[in-house]
């Protein structure tokens, strides 16, 4: 696993130029991802292969895999016929032919009269000869009525077939009228009282006279369907995921083809559409998150091992939500990525991964608002529950927050679809059970990442901070002195972060660890000699200040035996940054050879602190040690102290990398002033409880004893707290 994790670490380490194939990479981990996602989110995509036929009994039932939308071709078409066919034609009424009617009437009733008057013609040769001149043609019954019709009744019989064909006429005649009128026309002269041959006469001529004279209007007709036809909508039906398109059975009916057709299940087709909309959408969400982290979490979006871990988190809660999914949009534990990311990056990628998770878990529940709602929601509360605070976090607590939130959202959201109660119930109970899982699913997968991408996580830095850890357990032992000092100066440094911005948790566990290399030769360090002679009286200044710095490669060097992490590696390494040993200093230059004495070779290594972190425990050790050497110590003595202290190490150079301003440090002096004064302030002396004490111990004869013990401890102090601790 070491190796394998080393060649990872390799492959994605940052070059030299790190310009140097850094496209080409992240341009294949894109896409290797982008496959991954559409491959994930399109399993639905891609149906069960049904053939069945219509007239051909169902041998299963067919089930919506999820709710669609389409246009019925068949219905819309239907409701357009009938559209049409409400609109009305358009006819333009022709004057002409009402004129022309009347002048026909005229003319028909002229040549009868001239042809009766030609006495040389016969009764037979006179019908000839009318039925040859007349401009339309009659009946012989029509043409003889014409003949035998006396002049008066004759111009009377003229008259009124010209007002029965003006009458029908002024209405309006359309084709599909001209037989009704036609056989009214024949009424209407029965009605007149004329006798049988006038009636007869005006019947004939009426009904061939007549004809149509609404003209359809073709232009203005196919201008009003149109118009109508614009306003339709396109019949839509629904289909409800779970909804049974066939029931087994039943015979298929083209309808039901046409469902399973546009749901891509018939015959198992695929949507090209659809993939073309997922693949777009994937590619927006993945642009718009990469856009995101390079403008406002550039360190993660520079950092490819943080992508590779991002897209490794949004894979595997993909995986798990489909799985879930299955059985219900509800149970699907969708905060898990937001929980993981905000414990292993942080709380604002955190946010982001809710949202991208939200959005992609919309795509497998058909963008069920409730479901992806929940999912949202409950990932934003996880982040919230996680967000690294002074004492850590609880992922049990987080799932709690996560199981109420989620049963909240969906009881409520099902409120407002008035679903049933015993349906919302039992979906909040399943949305309570998504956010347990998500906790538990986080801690079962947390330390494998933390491992793989070698990420401290505030879980183990706490578990570093526990005392029965072994390497504090042999700093208990063998350098008692100095675990307690440690723990003083992780209390100074862990308030201290917490007004200026820093990890308290960092802070407090790095200043446990700080001076863990002091366990190799604790007797050469002042707080562990216990009375005992100081071993650095009697050798050179040169191997004591080698003997005191190697402390650092020491501390180092146990980090890696015990795999802690580098966090902890870098304030070990910076806790001193480049400082000098001021009291082996001062003893080298005052010997017979101070002239040649060189000063770096009495300073620390370093690096100089690089974090906050790093800085407030080199304040706080500094503080601590230089306090405790003071004799008789109150709170002005303290103070001068401290403030003394930090502005040494400021004008010294060591705080120029460490982020901190002016204000954050005045602020970390006034937190050490107030806290080593409680620790170290001076006990007021009652005179009449001394006398007595005085007079018990004599009576003892123990009083010099315990006088003894407390001066040889004074004395092993030495004059300066850098004899032994710095």
């Amino acid at each position: 696993m070491i190796s394998v994790n080393s060649k990872l670490r390799d492959l994605f380490a940052q070059p030299a130029n790190i310009h140097a194939h850094s496209l080409v990479r992240r341009t294949v981990v894109f896409f290797v991802f982008f496959a991954l996602y559409i491959v994930c989110l399109s399993a639905d995509f891609i149906p069960e292969k049904i053939s069945l036929q219509v007239g051909q009994v169902s041998d299963r039932d067919v089930i919506a895999p999820r709710t669609v939308s389409y246009v019925d071709n068949v219905k819309t078409k239907k409701l357009e016929m009938e559209v049409m066919a409400s609109v009305a034609n358009v006819y333009d009424m022709d004057i002409a032919v009402m004129s022309k009617a009347e002048e026909d009437v005229k003319n028909i009733f002229k040549i009868a009269q001239t042809v009766k008057m030609d006495t040389s013609l016969t009764l037979e040769q006179k019908q000839d000869k009318l039925a040859r001149e007349l401009p339309v043609t009659l009946s012989a019954s029509v043409i003889g009525g014409l003949l035998s019709l006396e002049d008066t009744d004759s111009l009377k019989t003229e008259d009124y077939t010209k007002s029965v064909l003006r009458k029908y006429l002024q209405r309006g005649i359309r084709d599909d009228d001209l037989d009704v009128a036609r056989k009214q026309v024949v009424l209407e002269a029965e009605e007149l009282g004329l006798g049988k041959k006038a009636e007869s006469v005006v019947a004939g001529i009426a009904q061939v006279l007549i004809r149509p004279n609404f003209i359809l209007n073709v232009r203005e007709t196919d201008k009003r369907k149109q118009s109508a036809l614009s306003n339709i909508e396109s019949v839509r039906e629904t289909v409800r995921k779970g909804q049974i398109l066939v029931r087994r059975g039943d015979l298929v009916t083209n309808e039901q083809i046409h469902v399973m057709e546009e749901l891509g299940l018939y015959a198992g087709n695929i949507s090209e559409v659809r993939i073309l909309g997922l693949t777009l959408f994937v590619l927006l969400i993945m642009g718009i998150s990469l856009g995101y982290l390079y403008r406002f979490a550039n360190p993660i979006y520079t950092n490819d091992m943080y992508l590779i871990l991002l897209g490794i988190i949004v894979l595997v809660t993909l995986v798990i939500g489909k799985v879930a999914h299955y059985y219900s949009d509800f149970s699907a534990p969708i905060a898990t990525g937001a929980l993981l990311t905000a414990i292993l990056i942080g709380p604002r990628v955190g946010l982001l991964i809710s949202v991208i998770m939200a959005l992609l878990f919309g795509v497998m529940v058909d963008h069920d608002l409730r479901a992806v709602s929940s999912a949202l929601i409950g990932g934003m509360v996880g982040v919230y529950s996680v967000t690294k605070m002074a004492h850590g976090y609880s992922l049990s607590r987080g799932g709690v927050w996560i199981a109420a939130t989620n049963f909240l959202v969906i009881a409520s959201t099902g409120l407002i679809q008035q679903l049933n109660g015993t349906e919302v119930l039992f979906q909040g109970l399943l949305g309570a059970i998504n956010g347990i899982a998500s906790a538990v699913i986080t801690i079962g997968i947390l330390p494998y990442l933390e491992h793989a991408f070698t990420i401290t996580t505030p879980i183990k830095l706490l578990d570093l901070a526990k005392p029965n850890h072994p390497l504090l357990q042999r700093l208990l032992l063998d350098a008692p002195g100095t675990y307690h000092h440690s723990v003083l100066v992780g209390n100074l440094a862990e308030t201290a972060a917490v007004t200026v911005g820093a990890d308290p948790i960092v802070v407090r566990v790095g200043a446990y660890y700080h001076d863990i290399g002091k366990i190799k030769r604790p007797y050469f360090f002042i707080e562990n000699q216990a009375g005992c002679e100081n071993p650095h009286d009697k050798i050179a200044p040169s191997l004591s200040t080698l003997i005191v710095t190697s402390h650092i490669k020491d501390g180092v060097d146990l980090c890696k035996e015990y795999k802690l992490p580098q966090v902890i590696v870098d304030i070990i390494q910076q806790h001193h940054g480049t400082t000098l040993a001021s009291y082996f200093y001062k003893r080298a230059t005052e010997t017979e050879h101070g002239e040649c004495v060189i000063e770096s070779d009495f300073r620390y290594e370093g690096p100089t602190p690089q974090t906050k972190e790093a800085a407030l425990v080199m304040l706080a050790d500094s503080c601590e040690a230089a306090v405790r050497s003071i004799s008789k110590p109150n709170v002005n003595r303290i103070e001068a102290t401290v403030r003394k202290i930090i502005r040494e190490r400021l004008q010294d150079g060591q705080l120029d990398d460490c982020n901190l301003t002016l204000s954050d440090l005045k602020v970390i002096g006034d937190v050490y002033i107030r806290l080593l004064s409680s620790m170290f302030h001076s006990r007021i002396e009652y005179p009449e409880a001394l006398k007595e004490l005085e007079r018990r111990k004599m009576k003892n004869g123990n009083s010099n004893k315990q006088l003894a013990g407390k001066d040889d401890s004074n004395a092993c102090n030495g004059t300066n707290a850098d004899a032994g601790v710095k």
